[in-house]
């Protein structure tokens, strides 16, 4: 079985932490069959080169990674035009240098639907094979800043052809997996949760703590609202003082600064972006993980916390209640920042009732390379006998 990824979002030198759950998802899967995977990705004009490509090869999974400059004439509308056009002349040649070299595999898997989808549609019917897409944006969330329905008509219109012509849809929740299936009118979505690597991430015992250790690991985005949880930590040290907040992301003069104003420089430390190895690190040491998001669709740093055996207080938006219970940890209501200084109260006094080593072997059980990759096999598997079924 040949499984051919085309993914939308996937790290690259530019950006090397865009759609790193994707990666993951590709090593997990690899681990059982082999993945060819390609990313075509924009790099803006300022590159020695027109084009370029990377390769590299992990185990059984070959990654593909072409990039490309494109120089605005300054006219908006015309610019677009002219992008889409060059976007899909340039992946095309890519595919097109892919099977002459690696020949048609047995299915295409897209990852985030625009624009990869496109050419997935073209290159199913073109070799004769089905196609398959997993969709991992929260825009579908109506809160979303970034709304799918306030996308522009052709972004709208060419995610809908590319949903409809699928031989199948996963969502990465089943809550954002609905919303999918409701707009687009879909039969049904599948849902394939992100996946955790429990070799890196997982349960160990630590009590060396002098005082509750939350940790917060995002992008620090205006979505995350990392300042809606720093004002909870105001409000929670007016009460107690028993805590301190390990913040790991690249946070905005802004962040830091609020920090300060609240006289909490002592207790809130920002400790930078960090390697994945190393916010593993961070879990460990960590009594509990807090997540405030505006919407989300399903996080993957709930589920390593989880995995570690740390407990999670969140925002209850998209997939997180998919993942976050009563026995593992607490959900509040977005933006009700006393809710969250409550949960935070309820957490540190009631710590000895949650059972961290059950939190991290429920969690792996779920979350596992194993699990997840083998999922996907699965669905693979299906999908091409169904295919090959209705083409006899």
């Amino acid at each position: 079985m040949k499984i051919l990824w085309l993914a939308s979002w996937y790290p690259d030198f530019y950006e090397p932490t865009n759609g790193d759950f994707i990666q993951r998802h590709a090593i997990a899967v690899s681990k059982i069959i082999p993945v060819d995977l390609i990313h075509v990705v924009q790099v803006g004009k300022n590159i020695s080169t027109k084009e370029d490509y990377v390769y590299s090869k992990k185990g059984n999974l070959q990654e593909f990674i072409y990039s490309f400059a494109f120089r605005k004439w300054g006219w908006s509308w015309l610019d677009k035009i002219r992008y889409n056009i060059y976007f899909i002349s340039y992946y095309r040649t890519v595919l097109n240098k892919y099977s002459r070299q690696y020949g048609k595999p047995d299915l295409i898997h897209v990852h985030v639907p625009m624009k990869a989808g496109m050419l997935a549609i073209e290159f199913s019917h073109r070799w004769k094979i089905p196609f398959i897409v997993s969709e991992h944006s929260s825009m579908y969330d109506r809160v979303a800043a970034d709304n799918f329905l306030k996308r522009s008509y052709f972004f709208r219109t060419n995610t809908k052809k590319i949903f409809k012509n699928a031989a199948a849809v996963t969502n990465v929740s089943a809550a954002i997996g609905k919303k999918v299936q409701d707009i687009f009118g879909l039969k049904q979505t599948e849902v394939v949760h992100n996946v955790v690597a429990t070799t890196r991430f997982y349960y160990q015992p630590n009590n060396e703590r002098n005082v509750f250790r939350w940790l917060h690991v995002s992008s620090l985005y205006q979505l995350k609202n990392v300042e809606g949880i720093i004002e909870a930590f105001k409000s929670l040290n007016q009460v107690r003082q028993d805590w301190e907040l390990i913040i790991v992301g690249n946070a905005s003069q802004k962040l830091i600064d609020q920090v300060f104003e609240t006289g909490l420089s002592n207790k809130i430390k920002f400790v930078g972006e960090l390697q994945h190895r190393d916010v593993a690190k961070q879990m460990m040491d960590a009594s509990a993980l807090v997540l405030f998001s505006r919407h989300e669709n399903f996080p993957c740093v709930i589920i390593e916390a989880l995995c570690c055996g740390v407990p999670v207080v969140s925002s209850n938006v998209g997939g997180v209640s998919e993942a976050v219970n009563d026995s593992n940890g607490l959900l509040v209501e977005s933006e009700n920042i006393e809710a969250l200084k409550n949960a935070f109260i309820f957490m540190i006094d009631n710590y000895h009732l949650y059972d961290l080593q059950q939190i991290s072997m429920d969690a792996s059980k779920k979350y596992s390379e194993e699990v997840i990759g083998g999922q996907f096999v699965s669905l693979y598997r299906q999908v091409i006998a169904n295919f090959s079924s209705n083409n006899k």
